[in-house]
């Protein structure tokens, strides 16, 4: 059993941190062994006093390589603290690549700049006092130009004359910068916004402005402004520019994710050779390009070696690789590094240990040597854990016992102390102030605040995962986000998914468009990255000027994500930063038990909500339950089970009727949409609904084929079910033009005869005909000459379909000798001719054209032979290589379609069919006209009225007609892992009245699901009552299943 002394301490250890953070490089070091790296930091030194030499260049750079937990970010953090000491200044370039080196560089000094580090003031507040004694201002206008007392253009023309005087070069080639500088530090935020607007070269800011204060309208380039701000910093001291992030940019430039497809590894390959090439030849200029500045490069030796790859400059002529930090060089370093680990925690405890290293006993050290600083730290964690996990204090002897993984188990408190902890919780909330979070002047602090409050609480309701986990608050002044959430992904290659928020409450354009050049230049967005991730908070309008909307846009485009922030999380975050605060022994196990943070609106968007059934609420509503027994969906005769909501377990279910308004599916290769076509199929057979597929991927043709063995993550019924399935339906497989298989000839006219005596339906007839028949004849040019064929070609078959009608042979003789009475267009007759036997000709190349095969009747498709409840065809499209065929088939197919549902409505039904259609945005795209589009939007507007249901699938939302999408009512939002395509699914869900923000976090079979009368839902769908494997099926192994089955 373990004493309450030492449980105490035990608790203590767990909070040992054994990753620092960017943010901790600015904060002071409490820790630090000369004994370790001692070699490495003094070359760093080394480094910088040869900054200090020669003030117009800059020394040779330095690498420090090592690997994952060797110490390079704590060894950041002590040259800051020594270069400061000595009168310099310190810089950290963030997550950066070579495309935009230098808009980094001017967001990496202007993000230093605003940093204090051991300085009483902002590193900006330091340089314009330096640069005023340079300029001998007197000590009045001295406090205008650091910021402590409001700014007059005269000041600012007099500091910028003397220092021209004291500083002739600098102070003429640097003047604009100079200037800009001196109003970024202003107390005035619409004068900082304008000086930091400047400098980061952001277009269309007013010339009237900038004149007030000396500024031309036109903002240098970003290497003009990062080179002078270099020179003027030279001017008062020498500085160093660290570099910590390199490892983490070529991870995530990986194009492959955990649980994801591989990307073609060639064009992984070449993307990870441009970013090293871009990227070391960046870090390469920055010898030649500032002044008294040293560059040291922390990464690991394969970051390094793929640079000097790539770099189209000699890496030696401006780095030293000198440096490598290494392992533990010794029991008695292991032993020191514990010791001084530990100490603050067993002070903290008020424990007196019996040994420093306690509960690893010294000798147990001896194997340290293998370890790095990190790995040991970890594994005196893990120890930690194990006692605590046994109740047993158990003195490690050898660093390779214990080793098992123990998982946190499921928390366990004490009821009288959760109820004690929610009433508490419950009166921080009611209490709490959040407006600060909301107003631009307040914002930088109290959002960071209480977002940094939510993510903590967030990261130890992970339980197990929680180590993972790193939160960083905004940094001081004017922070680029106001929470920065890193998980690390894997620790050999440093690879980690990013989460930055930023709170945006400032109205005036120059702010609005200052803070979201600040958020890109930090989170440096991507839309071939999907680990990195901005999410802007903001409640009020967006600017309405041209420029603003482009900002928004831009954002937008490349994978950023706009929400909204309520008062009710903001309230839960201020009263979780309380209990954090407070750090009651009991309280990781309370956020595990009730998850608050997890449950905000805001964390359930942005990564999905927490697994297992909802915790209380600590307020109790008012006015009854929000919802009742009524709420609760139950089987119906006529509802499709789509699997349950995922964090309640209560049931999905889809009645058929809500069907005939359609339904889309949003989703990329792994999402499982494959599986929910298929579910919605099946389950519509086993109500005797019959369907029509179309399968571009040879992955719906196996509806027909049972399981080799059940699957485990069958529901109980579904064994049934299948059986069910598998004796009742009529699955038939399709192979238009495939004569092996069961081939399909389609008539590109529809039967004008059904529609004769309804104008609308016969006008979308004659657009549909029309739309098949000018590509073939050769007239679907933006051209006059097709403009008049079409119109023959319109004329003549509304005089085709008026008279007695037929196929495709009688029209092309109609054309061939056109009646006058046809048309009223000149030289008709002979265009009409010249259509005819491009006609012929295209019947000759194309056999599916109006050729040979069994003669389409969608009765046929639909109706099941004798003994079966339904019919399921797929058809499959092997043997229509082009889009083109494609899109013609389907436009012909759509056409029969729509006739025969005129012919043979639902009627009392709840659905007459289905129409599925995969890869919809190759048949129907937003941005271009195909042979099917028309026919398509037809069946989506009319279909319903006549019970037909329409499914559409698509990985690009933003990639089908638009119309499409505003006719289904019941819609699927699935794993997408392309930013721009997550953000057009935003775009598309906002429609809908929600926002998916987690979409690239979802699993397999997890989707957002929205149908009519119902919000926005995480379901977990089930998997499909017939064989889907991983791999899709061979054009042979189609082609058999279309010989075998059905009539």
């Amino acid at each position: 059993m373990i004493g309450d002394g030492e449980k105490r301490a035990l608790i203590e250890l767990r909070r040992l941190d054994w990753a620092p953070t960017a943010e901790d490089v600015w904060t002071s070091l409490d820790i630090h062994l000369d004994s370790l790296n001692g070699t490495a930091g003094a070359a760093v030194l080394r480094a910088f006093d040869d900054a200090g030499v020669n003030r117009s260049a800059s020394p040779l750079g330095l690498v420090i390589e090592g690997q994952h937990g060797s110490g390079k970010t704590h060894l950041l953090r002590w040259a800051r603290e020594k270069v400061q000491l000595q009168h310099g200044y310190f810089f950290l370039m963030g997550v950066a690549d070579g495309r935009s080196f230098w808009v980094n560089i001017v967001n990496t000094f202007l993000r230093g700049l605003r940093r204090s580090g051991s300085y009483r003031h902002s590193q900006l507040a330091v340089l314009l006092e330096r640069l005023s004694e340079r300029a001998r201002m007197p000590l009045a206008l001295r406090q205008q130009v650091r910021g402590q007392a409001p700014l007059s253009p005269t000041t600012l023309d007099t500091f910028a004359a003397e220092f021209r005087r004291a500083e002739p070069d600098a102070g003429r080639e640097c003047r604009q910068t100079l200037r800009a500088l001196v109003l970024l530090a202003s107390s005035d935020g619409n004068v900082a916004d304008l000086g930091e607007s400047w400098l980061l070269s952001l277009p269309d800011l007013a010339p009237a402005d900038l004149a007030h204060w000396g500024l031309p309208a036109h903002p240098k380039n970003a290497q003009d402004v990062a080179q002078e701000i270099s020179r003027l910093l030279a001017c008062t001291g020498a500085s160093m520019l660290a570099v910590d992030q390199i490892d983490t940019i070529f991870a995530q430039s990986r194009p492959e994710t955990a649980g994801q497809r591989a990307a073609d590894p060639v064009h992984r390959v070449t993307a990870t050779m441009t970013l090293a090439e871009d990227l070391g030849n960046g870090l390469m200029d920055l010898r030649e390009k500032l002044f008294r500045t040293v560059t040291v490069v922390a990464c690991l030796p394969m970051s390094w070696d793929l640079i000097k790859k790539q770099a189209l400059v000699s890496v030696g002529g401006r780095f030293r690789q000198e440096t490598r930090l290494s392992r533990l060089p010794s029991r008695e370093v292991a032993a020191e590094l514990i010791s001084v680990r530990f100490a603050p925690l067993f002070e903290v405890a008020n424990f007196k240990p019996p040994y420093a290293t306690w509960p690893i006993r010294p000798e147990a050290l001896t194997d340290a040597l293998d370890y790095t600083p990190r790995q040991l730290i970890e594994r005196a964690d893990e120890h930690v854990r194990y006692c605590l996990a046994h109740n047993e204090v158990v003195p490690l002897t050898n660093l390779h016992q214990h080793r098992l993984h123990v998982e946190l188990a499921v928390p366990q408190i004490d009821p009288g102390k959760l109820a004690a902890f929610d009433a508490h919780f419950s009166q921080l909330r009611t209490e709490a102030t959040v407006d600060g979070a909301l107003q631009p002047k307040t914002e930088d602090t109290e959002m960071s605040r209480l977002l940094e409050a939510g993510l903590r609480a967030w990261t130890i309701e992970q339980g197990d995962r929680a180590s993972r986990y790193r939160v960083q608050p905004g940094e001081q002044g004017s922070p680029s986000a106001h929470a920065w959430l890193r998980e690390l992904l894997n620790k050999e290659t440093e690879d980690e998914a990013h989460w930055s928020f930023r709170g945006l409450s400032h109205s005036h354009h120059r702010a609005v468009q200052a803070r979201m050049a600040r958020l890109r230049g930090f989170v440096n967005l991507d839309p071939a990255v999907s680990k990195r991730r901005a999410i802007l908070l903001r409640n009020v309008p967006w600017p309405n000027g041209p420029v603003s909307r482009r900002v928004l846009d831009d954002f937008l485009d490349v994978g950023g994500v706009v929400t909204d922030v309520s008062s009710d999380d903001l309230r839960t975050f201020a009263a979780l930063a309380e209990l954090l605060t407070e750090n009651d022994a009991a309280l990781a196990d309370y956020l595990r038990t009730r998850q608050p943070a997890s449950r905000t609106t805001l964390f359930v968007k942005v990564f999905g909500a927490p697994p297992g059934p909802p915790a209380p609420t600590p307020d109790p509503p008012t006015g009854g339950s929000p919802s009742s027994a009524a709420d609760v969906p139950t089987a119906q005769d006529d509802s499709i089970p789509l699997g349950a909501v995922t964090e309640t377990g209560q049931p999905v279910w889809v009645p058929l009727e809500s069907l005939r308004k359609h339904a889309v599916i949003f989703a990329g290769s792994g999402s499982g949409k494959t599986v929910l076509i298929r579910r919605l199929v099946e389950e519509s057979a086993l109500l005797g609904v019959s369907a029509i597929i179309l399968d571009p991927n040879n992955d719906l043709a196996r509806l027909g084929d049972a399981w080799p063995e059940p699957p485990t993550s069958w529901r109980e019924d579904d064994p049934a079910k299948a059986d069910n399935y598998l004796t009742g339906t009529d699955v038939v497989v399709w192979t238009p033009r495939r004569e092996a298989g069961r081939p399909l000839s389609l008539q590109p006219l529809p039967d004008f005869s059904a529609v004769r005596d309804e104008p609308d339906e016969f006008a979308l007839a004659l657009d549909a005909a029309v739309a098949t028949l000018a590509p073939r004849a050769r007239m679907a040019a933006n051209t006059a000459k097709a403009d008049r064929g079409r119109a023959v070609l319109r004329q003549a078959l509304e005089h085709f379909g008026r008279d007695d009608g037929g196929g495709l042979d009688e029209f092309v003789e109609l054309l061939s000798d056109l009646p006058d009475e046809a048309t009223s267009l000149t030289r008709a007759r002979e265009v009409a001719a010249d259509m005819a036997e491009t006609l012929k000709a295209a019947m000759v190349n194309d056999p599916l054209f109006g050729g040979a095969g069994t003669p389409l009747d969608p009765g046929v498709l639909l109706t099941p032979r004798p003994g079966r409840r339904s019919r399921v065809s797929v058809i499959g499209l092997i043997g229509l290589p082009s889009d083109e065929q494609r899109q013609s088939f389907v436009n012909q197919l759509q056409m029969a379609l729509f006739a025969w549902i005129k012919r043979n409505p639902a009627g009392d039904r709840p659905l007459g069919g289905l129409f599925v259609m995969d890869e919809a945005q190759n048949f129907a795209p937003s941005g271009a006209m195909t042979a099917c589009t028309e026919s398509t939007l037809a069946l989506a507007s009319q279909a319903r009225k006549y019970g037909l249901g329409l499914v559409f699938a698509t990985q690009a939302p933003k990639g089908i007609h638009n119309r499409i999408v505003g006719n289904a009512a019941t819609q699927f939002y699935g794993f997408l892992n392309s930013p721009t395509q997550i953000a057009a699914a935003n775009e598309v869900a906002r429609a809908k009245g929600s926002a998916v923000l987690d979409i690239s976090r979802l699993r397999a079979g997890q989707f957002y699901a929205v149908t009519e009368g119902k919000p926005f839902r995480k379901v977990s769908t089930p998997m499909c009552l017939t064989y889907h494997p991983s791999s899709a099926l061979t054009a042979e192994e189609v082609l058999l299943r279309a010989r075998r089955e059905g009539a």
